[in-house]
């Protein structure tokens, strides 16, 4: 984080030497695993860690050309947006539309929708305190938001915002069901 301030010029040219290799070992890993998906867990880059000019000097950029690097080997990007990004949405719409899934910890699924919802497809959202505390009732008016909102005209895996190694059962459970029985598409 002090490169950010001390040495700008050296961390972003360290980040881009770096590029060729991300895209080397995500694509060798999907041909490997026969899966055209290549996750990318993003730990570093929600609000609250750096600022809005930080990310679009330091973390979009690089993220970008990764991204970008795999969608032109045939791979699909599938970033896990840990934490809220809600204030990222505009710069992380900047790729081409219908190929990457962006999986969402947390942010606001209305604006999120607005932003990307002819760009990406959505994975996540279910909240990991709701699966771990809520009710399976409470589990099911929440995806049941997430499909009518999000949803809406395609573009939608159900999940929960990250692992639920902790969550009830009985919610995961209701998660799974019923967006089996609801989010089906005419």
């Amino acid at each position: 984080m002090v490169d950010m301030y001390r040495y700008p010029e050296k961390l972003l040219k360290a980040m881009d030497r770096l590029v060729p290799l991300l895209v080397k070992m995500g694509v060798e890993q999907s041909k490997k695993g026969g899966n055209p998906i290549v996750g990318l867990m993003l730990h570093k880059g929600p609000e609250g860690f750096m600022s809005l000019e930080q990310y679009k000097t330091f973390y979009w950029p690089t993220l970008r050309k990764v991204m970008l690097g795999l969608i032109e080997e045939g791979c699909v990007p599938m970033p896990l947006f840990e934490g809220d990004n809600t204030s990222r949405l505009e710069i992380i719409s900047d790729i081409p539309k219908g190929k990457a899934i962006y999986w969402f910890e947390t942010v606001d699924i209305h604006k999120a929708k607005e932003v990307l919802g002819d760009v990406v497809c959505f994975r996540g959202n279910v909240p990991i305190t709701t699966l771990c505390l809520g009710t399976p009732d409470d589990v099911k008016a929440y995806v049941k938001e997430l499909i009518d909102v999000v949803g809406k005209d395609g573009g939608l895996m159900v999940d929960c915002g990250i692992w639920f190694d902790e969550a009830k059962h009985e919610n995961v459970k209701a998660m799974v069901d019923f967006t089996k029985e609801y989010g089906v598409y005419k």
